[in-house]
């Protein structure tokens, strides 16, 4: 049983939430679907990055600062 559920967000936002899909989850249909899917499982489970997983995985000249402001302008 599947339930539609209507939002208006920022163009600007949608644009970028789709692009981030197609790369996650291929360039077919569905992937939208799929990513917003996995986006509200995470957001009602409270489900965070498991960063013990992650420690030591990134390796890097820049300072983690440096990374972050990299990371939101690439947002942008």
């Amino acid at each position: 049983m599947t339930e539609t559920i209507k939002v208006d967000v920022d163009a600007s936002l949608a644009r970028r939430f789709r692009k981030k899909a197609m790369e996650s989850y291929g360039y077919k249909k569905g992937a939208v679907k799929k990513a917003t899917e996995e986006l509200m499982k995470r957001y009602i489970t409270g489900r965070r990055a498991n960063w013990a997983e992650l420690s030591g995985k990134l390796r890097s000249e820049k300072s983690s600062v440096e990374i972050q402001h990299d990371a939101m302008r690439e947002a942008d």
